[in-house]
């Protein structure tokens, strides 16, 4: 069986902290209260990790009461101090306008189970006390103990009746009684626990435990709670060495994907004006060379001179001859152009294709070091995760040690402290 050792606080919500009622209310039930004292909007309506809330009253309450905004509107209107003709006049800048019931649930308990179980203390504190009870079931937070259901419980300071709030529950603010209330309350949450649980058949999991080590005898000692204010300081030191690491290695990434980059560029650049300073050679050995070939061929084609002369001079065969051979000049130049603007045509499709294949080059490298940024980031998360999974494992440890010591009493056939 395992025991659960519950987590109670008590606290009051006061004026002099620069606190609220409507505030923590509007927090506690992630939603939207305007506050008419302070003339401004409390909007936590986008807070997540609400499970439900309710609002528990005294039996003659207002109707208007049931309303969690006018609830705790009236609550903050109420102190005020007066003059001597009994009107308002001004805020009680001390006043306790509301206090906070806080307790974790045993993680076996399930939602209605727990819905079941705040709903009975609620009404035991308005019936008891004559206040009215706001109470919000909060799922574990993303960062802390996955078991960490807890509910927050907001009660007015003062009885509420047909007529509205009246005088103060000051048994809660005395010393003496104030004690005794908070211990007696403790053994309340935990037998209703313990009975929610036997109505789920789960009594033989769990067993809710509100005494403490000495009072249960047996020798153990209780760990110390660290708080709220410990934990949310070493998550935000975690925070910051696990920033301080991704900005180092991110900066060193950085520099050398830098590096790399303007290593490409500086080859891609010697190496494209090498191409184009050999395609320009091969263009212009090309050209003299088509050149050659077209006077080579023009020259040889040439009007005959002596007796091939006045023979063709004689039967008119002379002006064909010469119609045909400068017709044959005119082709040879066309096809030497033709020659020309197909090589350069070849050149430029080379350096084109060259060209492309450096961008593909320069893709490539980008798209290497943009997985390598998402690799970072996602190590950066894993060290986030891995920091989440140790503190719940630190948390889970005293635990184990706990269960540890009893086996080993058992073991050694002494008693075992535990309750049944």
């Amino acid at each position: 069986m395992r025991i659960f050792e519950l987590s109670t606080h008590v606290q009051s919500i006061s004026r002099s902290d620069g606190r609220s009622a409507t505030a923590a209310a509007a927090y506690r039930a992630c939603c939207v209260i305007e506050c008419e004292r302070e003339g401004k909007t409390h909007d936590y309506s986008r807070k997540q990790g609400l499970e439900v809330s309710a609002i528990v009253l005294p039996e003659g309450s207002p109707a208007w009461a049931a309303d969690r905004g006018k609830l705790w509107n009236g609550a903050e209107l109420r102190e005020r101090n007066r003059d001597k003709r009994g009107r308002s006049k001004t805020d009680k800048a001390n006043a306790v306008v509301a206090r906070e019931f806080m307790f974790s649930f045993a993680a076996e308990l399930s939602s209605g189970g727990r819905l079941a179980v705040a709903n009975i203390l609620a009404r035991r504190l308005a019936d008891n006390h004559r206040v009215a009870a706001d109470f919000s079931i909060h799922r574990p937070g993303k960062d802390g103990d996955e078991r960490n259901f807890h509910c927050h419980m907001l009660t007015s300071t003062r009885r509420l009746d047909a007529g509205g709030f009246g005088g103060k529950a000051d048994e809660w603010r005395q010393k003496k009684s104030g004690a005794a209330l908070a211990k007696e309350w403790r053994a309340f949450v935990a037998a209703t626990m313990n009975r929610q649980l036997e109505i789920e058949g789960k009594a033989k999991l769990v067993h809710v435990e509100h005494r403490s080590f000495k009072e249960r005898g047996g020798g153990q000692k209780a760990t110390r709670h660290q708080g709220v204010n410990r934990t949310n300081a070493q998550r935000q030191q975690q925070k910051r060495t696990r920033a301080a690491w991704e900005r180092a290695a991110r900066n060193d990434q950085h520099e050398r994907h830098a590096k790399e980059r303007a290593a490409l560029k500086v080859k891609q650049d010697f190496a494209l004006a090498a191409k184009v300073g050999d395609l320009a050679q091969r263009e212009r050995k090309g050209m003299a060379a088509i050149r050659a070939r077209l006077a080579q061929a023009q020259a040889a084609d040439t009007t005959p001179t002596g007796l091939k002369a006045a023979f063709r001079k004689a039967t008119g065969r002379g002006v064909t001859d010469e119609f045909n051979r400068q017709a044959r000049a005119v082709q040879r130049a066309d096809q030497a152009d033709k020659d020309i603007a197909a090589l350069k045509d070849s050149l430029k499709a080379e350096r084109n294709s060259f060209v492309t294949a450096q961008s593909r080059e320069s893709t490539a490298l980008h798209h290497r070091q943009k997985t390598e940024d998402q690799q970072l980031h996602n190590a950066a998360n894993a060290k986030r995760d891995f920091d989440r999974v140790a503190e719940v494992q630190a948390r889970r440890e005293p635990a184990r040690g706990i269960e540890r010591e009893r086996q080993q009493q058992r073991g050694r056939g002494e008693p075992d402290s535990s309750p049944a």
